[in-house]
């Protein structure tokens, strides 16, 4: 009896933690983290980029909504925003790879877990890249090997 009253109150407490920590909403984002990737047409060219997100936004206790990828060109510099980029709940951290070519522009996504929580969220994030010349691409964004987002941009 008083063992199974132990489980009953182990598992309502873990049940307790994870319900919290899913519905905690944190708004101060997170600091951005600056990348160089290089791109190889002819001369090596060094390519800044930066990584911003937010915590997540939305609790979703049922599947996942698709991801909006909005790119924008100005000025050398590919600005790209994804909306409803789905995650487990949690402490995490979001790292990328690039790859740039001259026909191609390839973004991985990688969450890196601190813990998890039994809920998912969305998240927006903030990627850019610079010295990207002028001409068609094709942007190629991946969530952990997956590819989420595959169009051609015209980046003029």
């Amino acid at each position: 009896m008083k063992r199974t009253i132990i489980i009953s109150l182990l598992v309502a407490a873990m049940g307790m933690i994870a319900f919290v920590g899913c519905e905690k909403e944190d708004t101060t984002g997170r600091p951005t983290v600056t990348a160089v990737a290089s791109q190889t047409t002819g001369s090596p060219t060094t390519h800044n980029t930066t990584l911003s997100y937010t915590d997540c936004h939305s609790h979703q206790s049922k599947g996942m909504y698709d991801p909006v990828v909005l790119p924008n060109y100005d000025n050398g510099v590919l600005q790209l925003t994804i909306e409803n980029f789905c995650l487990t709940c949690g402490v995490y951290t979001i790292v990328e790879e690039s790859e740039i070519d001259v026909q191609t522009i390839t973004v991985d996504f990688g969450v890196i877990y601190e813990s998890q929580a039994n809920c998912i969220c969305s998240i927006d994030v903030d990627y850019s890249i610079d010295n990207i010349k002028p001409g068609n691409y094709e942007l190629i964004i991946k969530d952990r090997n997956i590819v989420m987002y595959q169009e051609e941009i015209t980046c003029e």
